[in-house]
This record gives structure tokens, C-alpha cells and sequence, in this order.
């Protein structure tokens, strides 16, 4: 059975820049690899449908566990349910083999099991966080550089996707796409989102405010142009803060695009479109991709134009709660209660 990389071993691997992504850890899903499951993955429970019966037991001799170890009745009870669930975890509760830190953050609904080593590191290198800030600064791979540590999805054609400066689609992936139509701008899209698009502009139309698609899907060899194209007049450092490297452009996941504009001298911020963005396009199913204060999260500078289809239900969270989809997605839970 595979253990978790612990202790100095891990220390020196970290030391010399090598990517956890390529060792193996916890075989528990979350992230077996020591890396953030994508979105799919991330909304199931992380074992296989047990028997009430089974789960139940596994429970009451979590319960006994737990309490020899010293843990508190608010994360006992989280982790007995948990454990009930997973018989990997509950094994290595048996043998003794989760430290009180790492049950401090299995406690937590998006602890992920094979994170628990980045999440002691970053604590530890960080002791101004809190266990939950912890964990969800490393779901978002804030305890690596950008490009550092590159993975390539797993289901490019997933609408929840994850696309940014750690996960990186295929280059020869193409998606479906429909062509937005005359009066909607230039470009194409998935089919659910050129559909939410056109139902989007035609909303805003009514009240008056003109939405239209100046860049839309941009293939692999279309990124890489534009990239090296921005190489030539800027720093790569620069360069990185406001264009995407090829393979890591959501645009090329067909389901995102800029709208109206897509040059900070335009101050789309300041337009009444923008304001109506804001306001509704969650209601499509869109989220403002890129925001204010979230670049030490995304990697990119504001960019009022550049908007991801995510579906409705996602939007409304994202936009509400005013997170940026890297947050979104680090809070979702690992386990069910």
C-alpha cells in the first residue's frame, strides 16, 4: 500500500524543485498524485458507495479512534462520518499512521487526502495561517510558482475545467464549436456557451447595452503566436501577467472570450456594459474570469472583458461570493456528510 511522502525525504524533494505531481502519495481520490483533483473529481465523495451497514461501523470505531487521539468533538464528528466513507483513511486511522495535523485537515470538508504533506509544509513555512487557509491556499497551488509544476487535464471537455497557470489543456485539443452568428461579434464557442452568449446580448440589448464577442475560441498554434508575438516587445515576467502561455489559454477551452474590448486603455470598467456584466451575467451562466485583487490567485491583472461560461448554478456562487474560480473550486467539497 502506498504511504504518504513525509518528513526530510520530502523536505530535500521540495528543495530541489521537483514536482510532487510526479510522485506517488495517498492512492485515496482528492488528489492521489499530491495535486488538486479537477473539477469533476472534486464534487464526489473520495471512495466507493459502502453498505449503511459497513459505513456505520466504520463510523462508531472511527468515534473511539478519534477520541484516543485528542481530537475535538467538532472535527471527530466531521472525520467519523469521513472515515465511515473511506476505507483507505479509515485504515491508516487504525495503524496509527494520520498525525493530529494531518486529522486537522482531513476534518475540514475540502481537505484533500493527498495534499496533507503540501498542506504541513506550507503551514509550517507560513505560521500566521489558520488550517483553513492553509488548505485552501494549496488547493489553489499557492505553494507553487506559476509554471512551475505544469499538469495536463484529464478531461479537457469537462465545463468545469480548470485551465490556468498549473493545469494546461492538450495542444491538439479542439473543442466543438458554433459560430456565434451576425451581431454577436467575431468568433465561436462551445454550443452551450455560444447559446448563453446570444442570450446574454440579446438581454442586454433590451436594456439597452451592446455585448459583443471580440475574441472568442483561439486554438493552440494561435496562442503560441500571440505569445511569442507579445515576447518580442516585453519581458516573459510581464508578458505572463496579461497573456496566457500556449496550452494555457481559456480561450482555447472554447467556453470563454472577450467582450466588446480587450486593452486595459479602453476602461471597459468604467462602461455601462461592464456594470451590466456584473450585475447579470451570472444569470447566463458567465463569470467575470479575471477580477480586481485576485492576481496574486489567477496570475493575470484585472481584465473587465474576459468572461468563462461555467453554467448557471456555478456563476451565481462565484459571482455572489465574489471569489475568483480557483477559490470556487479549492472550497468545493471532497466528502459528503
Amino acid at each position: 500500500m502506498r504511504r504518504l511522502i513525509t518528513g526530510r525525504g520530502l523536505r530535500l524533494l521540495l528543495a530541489a524543485g521537483i514536482c510532487l505531481g510526479t510522485l506517488a502519495s495517498v492512492g485515496a481520490a482528492g488528489g492521489a498524485d499530491g495535486a488538486l483533483p479537477q473539477p469533476a473529481e472534486a464534487l464526489k465523495t473520495e471512495e466507493r458507495a459502502v453498505e449503511p451497514a459497513e459505513a456505520a461501523a466504520r463510523t462508531r470505531r472511527a468515534v473511539e479512534l478519534l477520541a484516543r487521539r485528542g481530537v475535538n468533538k467538532q472535527q471527530r464528528d466531521a472525520l467519523s462520518v469521513r472515515m465511515g466513507q473511506d476505507e483507505f483513511l479509515f485504515s491508516m486511522l487504525e495503524r496509527g499512521e494520520l498525525t493530529r495535523v494531518y486529522l486537522t485537515y482531513l476534518a475540514l470538508p475540502n481537505g484533500r487526502a493527498g495534499l496533507l504533506d503540501r498542506y504541513s509544509i506550507w503551514a509550517v513555512a507560513n505560521p500566521e495561517l489558520t488550517a483553513e487557509e492553509a488548505v485552501l491556499q494549496v488547493n489553489m497551488n499557492r505553494d507553487r510558482d506559476f509554471y512551475a509544476c505544469v499538469q495536463e487535464v484529464e478531461e479537457p471537455s469537462g465545463l468545469a475545467v480548470l485551465v490556468n497557470k498549473h493545469y494546461a489543456l492538450p495542444a491538439e485539443y479542439v473543442p466543438e464549436l458554433e459560430a456565434l452568428g451576425k451581431g454577436y461579434g467575431t468568433g465561436s464557442l462551445r454550443p452551450e456557451a455560444a447559446e448563453a452568449f446570444r442570450t446574454m446580448a440579446d438581454a442586454a440589448k433590451k436594456d439597452g447595452i451592446s455585448l459583443r464577442s471580440v475574441s472568442a475560441y483561439r486554438s493552440y498554434n494561435t496562442q503560441k503566436n500571440t505569445y511569442n508575438r507579445y515576447l518580442k516587445q516585453y519581458k516573459q515576467a510581464t508578458v505572463d501577467t496579461f497573456s496566457a502561455r500556449p496550452g494555457h489559454s481559456e480561450h482555447q477551452t472554447g467556453l470563454a472570450l472577450d467582450i466588446n474590448v480587450a486593452s486595459t486603455r479602453a476602461h471597459f470598467e468604467n462602461t455601462p456594459a461592464f456594470a451590466w456584466l456584473k450585475e447579470h451575467c451570472a444569470e447566463y451562466g458567465f463569470i467575470l474570469r479575471y477580477d480586481k485583487g485576485k492576481e496574486d490567485v489567477t496570475g493575470y491583472r484585472f481584465e473587465p472583458w474576459h468572461y468563462r461560461y461555467v453554467g448557471a448554478e456555478a456563476a451565481a456562487a462565484i459571482m455572489e461570493q465574489g471569489v475568483s474560480y480557483e477559490e470556487y473550486l479549492a472550497l468545493l467539497p471532497v466528502w459528503s456528510e
